[in-house]
């Protein structure tokens, strides 16, 4: 049974959000790593080159492993019936982070969901598992972070299993309503109720490297220690 818990994104200003989405996921890293955060999402990967960067609130859902559960079937195409209650509840600026695993046999998400998630504002999608249709995706412009792509729909080995509770993909724990950030390198969370004490120290070592830069362009010598 998918069960539901509410979001506390209301502490994260639009503003907060909007500043998180100018600073790459590797300075995003390096912040969470000297506060001792847990932060990145592995394995998933761009499903379009020129994907560029979003940042959003996270809506999380995980599905369970059940083959040929009558209670997730649909004929033919369409959405399954777990995946349609995700987008029954997905909302804007969300990013909605589906765990199926990290299975490779089956997606669950594909082109109407994009369409669907554009639709109501939802600013991408990050799958611990594959995706399909990324011609469509790619054509839509929909923002997708995958494991990799299958051709074959999930409805067959995949049901219900909880929406808007913690999902954990590899050692990062994922909370609705933790800030995303995904770009061409990967995908970090920050829980929201971290984020000021992250964006501080993020802005800390991007200027570092700014000053390291600098050096590198004028040709000087850089001191690793001043920086």
């Amino acid at each position: 049974m998918i069960m539901s818990t509410s979001n506390d994104n209301e502490a994260v200003t639009p503003q907060l959000l909007a500043a998180f989405e100018l600073l790459s996921t590797s300075t995003l890293s390096d912040a969470m790593d000297e506060l001792k955060i847990s932060c990145v999402v592995p394995g998933v990967f761009s499903q379009r080159m020129d994907q560029g960067r979003i940042a959003g609130f996270a809506m999380t859902a995980k599905f369970a492993r059940v083959s040929h559960d009558d209670a997730a079937y649909r004929f033919g195409g369409g959405v399954g019936r777990p995946l349609e209650a995700v987008l029954q509840t997905m909302s804007s600026r969300e990013i909605v982070v589906l765990d199926l695993g990290g299975a490779t046999d089956a997606s669950a998400w594909g082109g109407l969901a994009s369409r669907l998630a554009m639709n109501k504002g939802v600013r991408g999608a990050v799958i611990n598992g594959t995706c399909r249709d990324v011609e469509e995706i790619r054509g839509l412009g929909f923002p997708v972070w995958a494991n990799g792509t299958c051709p074959r729909r999930s409805r067959n080995e995949f049901s219900f299993g909880t929406l808007r509770e913690p999902v954990t993909i590899g050692d990062t724990e994922i909370k609705t309503g933790d800030i995303i950030v995904a770009d061409a390198t990967g995908v970090v969370r920050i829980p929201s109720s971290k984020a000021t004490e992250v964006y501080e120290t993020a802005l800390a070592i991007a200027a570092s490297e700014q000053k390291i830069l600098g050096d590198i362009v004028n040709g000087t010598g850089v001191d690793w220690d001043q920086v």
